[in-house]
């Protein structure tokens, strides 16, 4: 699986850019080619099939935590009307342009690569359900499992002024 490196430089937004400070890289698209770094573990033939699938997993739930945490500050900034330009020498708006290229490229990238991974662990013997019916047979099986295995463990959790709603992080 080919995955070419993204290049964390203001060039990658054309001419427009205001003077660049070589010595930087803007901290956005560095941290997309990082992540495209890990994108790059997941194709290791070294690695096992399911911490292949493991690598683009973390792939995935950074890009996620990206958009969640870095983009929508940027996003902020851009509805506020903040001209600032980052040290490297974008602005703003070039920085989303850059963010919108580079990462359109890193998702069709790790879709390629679950599609590559899915062919490789049905060969494997292992299969990702999807959102069809599944057969009464598995049904059952689901049903006393949950029964039998997990229902006895959860506990339930009273809510009121003196036990608030304990805390579940973002994606939980």
């Amino acid at each position: 699986m080919d995955t070419p490196s993204a290049s964390p430089s203001a060039a990658a937004v054309g001419a427009d850019a205001p003077a660049a400070d070589a010595r930087y890289f803007n901290r956005e698209l560095s941290w997309l080619a990082f992540n495209r770094r890990v994108l790059e573990e997941a194709c290791n033939p070294r690695h096992p099939l399911l911490e292949k699938v493991r690598f683009l997993s973390i792939s995935a739930n950074n890009l996620d935590e990206f958009f969640m945490v870095r983009v929508a500050g940027l996003k902020a900034h851009q509805t506020l009307g903040v001209e600032e330009v980052s040290p490297e020498g974008m602005t703003v708006a070039q920085q989303l342009a850059a963010i919108t290229v580079e990462a359109d490229r890193l998702v069709t990238s790790q879709h390629e690569v679950w599609g590559e991974f899915q062919t490789q662990l049905d060969q494997a013997g292992m299969h990702v359900v999807g959102d069809e019916p599944l057969g009464d047979e598995t049904e059952r099986w689901l049903d006393q499992h949950f029964r039998e295995q997990i229902f006895p463990v959860l506990t339930p959790q009273a809510i009121d002024p003196a036990h608030p709603f304990p805390f579940i992080p973002t994606r939980a």
